[in-house]
Parts: C-alpha cells; sequence; structure tokens
C-alpha cells in the first residue's frame, strides 16, 4: 500500500519480560490500547472544531502552492541564506537542512542575541548576495526582532534594498512583522494563526526557508501525510503509542527523562528540535519529562555511562536506519593490529547499525528501558513522516500527562521580565 507508513517502534526492551520491575506489564499495554482508541476520537472531535491544526498541515495543498508561489523568484539567486528566529522558527529548520543536506545556498543561523552570532554570520555572508529570513508569528521576539534591526541596518548602510533580501515568514494578517513587511514591501509567506512555533516546522515557518535552499518540501509533506492518516485510521499508530509509553514510564516507573539518541550524526539537529518540542510542549504545572539529546554512536563514550549505570530514571529511544547513504565498506588494513580485525569488509552502516543494537541490548539487561524507531533510510519523505509523528506522540503525551501541549507560559513571564529589564 503506498500510504503504508515506513516507520515503526520496536518496544520489546521496554517490557517487563525485558527489563524486570522498571517495564510495562501485559495490563499497561491493555490500559494504552483503549486509551489509544478513546483519545483518537477526542482528536477527531476536537480537530473538527479547529484545534491541533498542525495535523492539517501534511494534506494543504493550497499551503504548499502558496509557499511554492512565494519563495518561486528568489530561487537560486542567492548564495547565503541567513535565517532570523529561534526555537520553533530555527530549530526545524536546522533539523531538515542537516539531515537531507540540500545543495542550494550555504544556511547561516542567528537564533541567539549572543553577538558573537552576529559578527560571524557578518563575517562570513557578502550582503549583495544574501537573503535574510525572518520567520516569526508575532514578529516581537526579542532575539528575531534585534537581527531584523541589525541587519536591516547593514542593508541601509550598503544601499540596498529590503524588498530585495528580506523575505519573511509570519501571521497572514497581525503582528509587528507583518506590518513591518507590508511597509517595506517585502514578500512574505504565512504561518497559520492555529499552529504554534515548536509544531510549525511542516509550515510555512519550516517550508517556505527550506524551499528557498531546495528541500523537496513537497515530500516532506507526502511522508508526514502517511502518519497523520495512519494515526487517524489507527494503522501502525506508533506515534499515539509511543506518546503513552513515556508518558506512563513518567508517572507509573519513574522514568521523569527521556533521552532520544539517533544513530545518525545527520539527526543530531532532530534531537535538538525534539528537545524543544517536549520540554516546552509536556514542562507544566509540575509535570513533564525531561527530554535528554543524545547521538550515537558518539555519545556512547559520553553519555553512555549515565545512562547504564546512574540513576534508573531515564527511557531511551532510539533512532535507527536501515539503511545509510551513503555508505562506506573497510578493505584491506592492518585490522589484526588493532585486535579489530572483524571489521575487515564491513560496512560503516553495519557497524553503527551493530553498535546500536548492542547498546540497546546493553541497556535492557541492566534494567534501562528502552524503544527504538526503525527508519528504512534518510530521505525527505521519510524525514516528514518521522516529524508529524513525533509531533502526534507529544500531542498523545500532553493528553496522558492531562497538560496542554500548545501554550509556554513561563516561557512568556520571562519575556515579559526581559523586556521590562530593558526598558520596554
Amino acid at each position: 500500500m503506498a500510504d503504508a507508513p515506513t516507520i515503526s517502534l520496536d518496544f520489546n526492551n521496554l517490557l517487563a519480560d525485558a527489563v524486570g520491575e522498571h517495564g510495562l506489564t501485559a495490563t499497561d499495554i491493555a490500559s494504552q490500547d483503549a486509551r489509544i482508541k478513546q483519545y483518537r476520537a477526542q482528536l477527531a472531535s476536537e480537530r473538527a472544531h479547529g484545534q491541533h491544526a498542525y495535523m492539517g498541515l501534511a494534506d494543504d495543498a493550497d499551503m504548499l502552492e502558496s509557499v511554492l508561489r512565494a519563495i518561486q523568484p528568489r530561487l537560486g539567486r542567492f548564495k547565503h541564506l541567513v535565517l532570523l528566529g529561534i526555537g520553533g522558527s530555527a530549530l526545524g529548520l536546522k533539523a531538515l537542512v542537516q539531515a537531507l543536506r540540500p545543495n542550494g545556498a550555504e544556511l547561516h543561523v542567528v537564533d541567539n542575541t549572543d553577538p558573537t552570532v552576529f559578527a560571524s554570520v557578518r563575517a562570513a555572508i557578502d550582503l549583495r548576495h544574501s537573503l535574510f529570513v525572518p520567520v516569526s508569528k508575532s514578529g516581537g521576539t526579542i532575539e528575531t526582532v534585534a537581527a531584523l534591526g541589525y541587519f536591516a541596518t547593514e542593508l541601509n548602510k550598503a544601499g540596498l534594498a529590503l524588498s530585495e533580501h528580506v523575505f519573511a515568514v509570519t501571521d497572514p494578517e497581525n503582528g509587528y512583522l507583518r506590518a513591518f513587511a507590508d511597509k517595506h514591501e517585502i514578500a512574505t509567506a504565512d504561518i497559520p494563526p492555529a499552529v504554534g512555533g515548536r509544531f510549525s516546522v511542516l509550515s510555512a515557518a519550516g517550508l517556505a526557508p527550506a524551499a528557498l535552499l531546495n528541500v523537496d518540501v513537497a515530500a516532506l509533506l507526502e511522508g508526514a501525510s502517511r502518519t497523520a492518516k495512519a494515526s487517524i485510521t489507527g494503522a501502525s499508530d506508533w506515534p499515539a503509542r509511543l506518546g503513552l509509553i513515556a508518558a506512563d514510564m513518567c508517572l507509573q516507573y519513574g522514568k521523569t527523562s527521556l533521552v532520544v539518541m539517533p544513530y545518525s550524526s545527520r539527526m543530531e539537529y532532530v534531537s535538538d528540535w525534539f528537545t524543544q518540542l517536549w520540554d516546552e510542549s509536556l514542562g507544566k504545572d509540575g509535570k513533564g519529562q525531561t527530554a535528554i539529546p543524545a547521538v550515537g554512536a558518539t555519545d556512547q563514550h559520553a553519555q553512555l555511562q549515565l545512562f547504564l549505570e546512574g540513576p534508573n530514571d531515564k527511557l531511551i529511544l532510539f533512532i535507527r536506519l536501515a539503511k545509510h547513504t551513503p555508505d562506506l565498506k573497510l578493505g584491506e588494513f592492518e585490522w589484526d593490529s588493532f585486535g579489530a580485525g572483524y571489521l575487515q569488509g564491513k560496512s560503516l552502516g553495519e557497524i553503527i547499525n551493530a553498535q546500536q543494537a548492542g547498546t540497546a541490548q546493553a541497556c535492557a539487561e541492566r534494567q534501562r528501558p528502552n524503544a527504538t524507531l526503525n527508519l528504512p533510510g534518510l530521505d525527505a519523505s521519510t524525514l516528514g513522516e518521522l516529524l508529524m509523528g513525533l509531533e502526534i506522540a507529544t500531542t498523545y503525551a500532553g493528553l496522558a500527562l492531562i497538560v496542554n501541549p500548545y501554550d509556554q507560559p513561563a516561557v512568556e513571564a520571562g519575556k515579559r521580565i526581559s523586556r521590562k529589564m530593558l526598558g520596554g
């Protein structure tokens, strides 16, 4: 079936048969089955009333057409694309670009008010060949406003028109950035008002700059659609299962941290993106589960000691690629001199997958519950499937934890205090 999901979740290593008292029982799984059906019906009803809007992005043909039409006049014109944004307005794009390695303009991200970030980007670019893309629904985010103000001043000093070198992604009607874009005749793409920043990677917030960098955004949405449809129909609903597993392991078994560990350096930023998604969505009212980013095999030599012999308060989620592209085979060398004769003839993909499997087994033997998301490979379609699935998993975890996954009251409080300290 063409629309069947390609990602699967293996959670055998978090069952009681594998990790004893730290694992889910048959009763726990049966409870999840019933709640998934209940929550699925709840989500369907709420979506009909405009909630959970991100779940509809994958099948929004008008949105995709609008994004592609908006970016078309700027394709291939610039050597540098400078993304001005923070949080969900930057992490999603960084994840897309690192994972898919498009051959478009060079990406620079200004996602901090640290002056060294501004200075390093300014030194690396030629303004004449640069397109600046501020991404902010409200347009009032201090980090984005500071970056836009600095680089707009630089463009003005160089005698370069803002309308030629700025492309804004913002609310379709309201906000400071919308007003600024209209005033200066800056082209824009629209972020749907009902979609929050950390759930916006598959909206114009992520798709517009990604498309400008030659990412196949249609394939991203195609993959995302597979996950969304399967989650609605109940076929291969790994996102719902993952969300409830994480919540139950937190509430019932004290696993207050969720380690996200892809065995691919191309997904390091996926871990960072997910950490924001999970932590900011679920950390409320004294509840939540702390996401910890890691990358295999690198962090086997950094964090794994803690995971295996530190506090048993973690659930580990591995992400495994069946096929690594490119893959390289190890040829003749003095392997035996290093006690590594077993490596000859092996591909690096085989090696890193063996390291993942070995780590997962070692965790289970030490009663450290873990699960593995199995991906066939890493192309735009599979990445879209993964990102949508992780967003849906976050929503299900929010339902189980009884928190609103779409607001961030504590973050907003910090922003208000910062503005007051600066005289705003």
